[in-house]
């Protein structure tokens, strides 16, 4: 490290301790802003951590999802009309027919497209998804 390179870090450390010293001088003439900084910053830990269960929520019902299908189509397998399996599941018909979808997906090879989509949500709502 060169003489210059040198007296620039001590020059911003030297700043960095004088801002450093004038928050705590601040922060004692008002000791609310501390608690009130806390307080935001409790707030906005909460709202990542919300988001990323959210994410991970939505990733398990996409792989919830993906098992019901397979399971709907051993039903139908199994020679049920589709009016059956509505019976005998409580599903909607139209929530038969996405299943149903998804497992037609997943046979040609594309149920990436689920869980791609899925994460594309999530993203969508400022969620990062590994």
């Amino acid at each position: 490290m060169g003489k210059a390179t040198q007296a620039q870090a001590g020059r911003d450390r030297a700043r960095d301790a004088r801002l450093e010293a004038a928050r705590e001088r601040r922060l004692k003439l008002d000791p609310d802003q501390l608690a009130r900084e806390q307080r935001i910053d409790e707030a906005v830990v909460d709202v990542e951590v919300a988001w990323e269960e959210r994410a991970q929520a939505e990733q398990a019902v996409v792989a919830a999802e993906a098992e019901a299908a397979t399971a709907l189509e051993r039903l139908l397998d199994e020679k049920l009309a589709v009016k059956d399996v509505v019976r005998l599941t409580g599903l909607d018909q139209a929530t038969v027919r996405r299943l149903r979808q998804i497992e037609a997906d997943a046979a040609d090879g594309s149920d990436d497209d689920t869980v791609e989509a899925a994460g594309g949500a999530a993203e969508a709502a400022g969620v990062q998804v590994a």
